[in-house]
């Protein structure tokens, strides 16, 4: 049994006009044999000489936790700028006033990124 395929995977059962399409774009599509057609998958599509489902469900746990995953890593970028401003403040620059500064936005940031993860 032959398909038509994409270099994107996707595919469809071959028909005579293919033969055309991959003449004039080679690079783009192909024709290949296959023994099976599968029914079982969600989405398949045909790469590297197989069938694969490219349909993934994704749970509502599992998108929560991605999204919580992201706010923490965008957090933790913003916690590191601030603890090495403030040892900067504190040990380089020997200035107190501008570190208990810090301290506060830090303690301002640490209360949002509370709220963001609260929100999720």
């Amino acid at each position: 049994m032959k398909i038509f395929v994409d270099s994107q995977g996707n595919w469809q059962e071959y028909q005579s006009w293919h033969d055309e399409v991959v003449m004039n774009e080679p690079n783009r599509f192909k024709i290949v044999e296959v023994d099976t057609i599968p029914h079982d998958m969600v989405a398949p599509k045909f790469i590297n000489g197989e069938f694969v489902d490219a349909y993934v469900e994704v749970s509502a746990e599992e998108q929560q936790a991605k999204e919580a995953e992201q706010v923490a890593s965008e957090y933790e970028a913003k916690f590191k700028a601030l603890d090495d401003e403030i040892i900067r403040a504190e040990v380089i620059d020997k200035d107190t006033e501008y570190a208990d500064e810090l301290r506060q936005q830090r303690e301002a940031l640490q209360v949002e990124f509370m709220e963001r993860r609260g929100e999720l």
